[in-house]
């Protein structure tokens, strides 16, 4: 299964920020790609917070775009529009070649900082999810999550129970808080879970870029760091399964 992710910076205007996602989506396609993932608020990350707000009708033209080129999206995540509140939730859709939404996945865990230069709390304008985001393209069981849910291995341990075998993080990790972390976290949820791990994250001024693809023994097998771009690999899964046969880690576990 070929994968692409796309690695954007995301602080222009929203028409820019989508035709620019289009526009790699695109090439990606040219390679013959049969999953693009995109990063946490492709959409729009400025100091504009209205600009994210999303609705189910903007998400139609990535609909159509998984139907008119016949591939599966994970489409990042938007700051959807909560009927019920004045709030928003982080939301993954992943849409699949069919054109229709297969799963839809709120972030779950909430990015809070209190430092005397940064002080962020995002369940102030964002409604924390609650269920796993557990879903399947191609016959393969995938998992996705949102950035700061990688700080919280318990929440990637419930998809590997799922049975997953790749997992998503669309991501928009600051260098300020996350510099450090990004990489080794990366690599950690890949070893500790034998899983291929796709951490899509946007970059420019005070992100971390290095947007990447890891095996499930903790390998870098394909990274962008930051320039904004795609990355494709093709995912060997058989490898995977022999791997998880012949060092058994997962089998114990609780």
């Amino acid at each position: 299964m070929k994968v692409t992710l796309v690695q954007m910076d995301s602080t222009k205007t929203r028409e820019e920020n989508e035709n620019n996602a289009i526009k790699f989506m695109k090439e990606a396609v040219d390679q013959k790609a049969d999953l693009i993932c995109l990063s946490e608020s492709f959409v729009y990350w400025g100091k504009e917070t209205s600009n994210r707000r999303t609705t189910l009708k903007d998400i139609e033209k990535y609909k159509n775009f998984a139907k008119e080129n016949n591939v599966n999206i994970v489409l990042g995540s938007v700051s959807l529009i909560d009927e019920n509140s004045d709030k928003t939730t982080n939301t993954c859709f992943v849409i699949d070649r069919s054109g229709e939404i297969v799963c839809r996945y709120d972030k779950k865990y909430m990015y809070k900082v209190n430092k005397e230069d940064l002080v962020v709390d995002e369940t102030q304008r964002t409604i924390p999810g609650k269920e796993l985001g557990i879903f399947e393209l191609d016959g393969i069981k995938m998992g996705v999550g949102i950035c700061f849910d990688l700080r919280y291995p318990e929440y990637f341990r419930e998809l590997i129970k799922s049975g997953v075998e790749i997992i998503f993080l669309p991501s928009h990790f600051r260098k300020s808080t996350g510099e450090l972390a990004w990489n080794i976290l990366n690599r950690a949820r890949a070893i500790e879970n034998q899983v291929y791990f796709c951490a899509c994250n946007q970059t420019g001024e005070g992100n971390c870029g290095n947007t990447q693809i890891i095996s499930y023994d903790g390998k870098i097998l394909s990274n962008i760091e930051s320039e904004e771009g795609i990355i494709t690999y093709d995912i060997n899964f058989e490898e995977q399964r022999k791997y998880r046969k012949e060092f058994p880690v997962l089998e114990q576990m609780q």
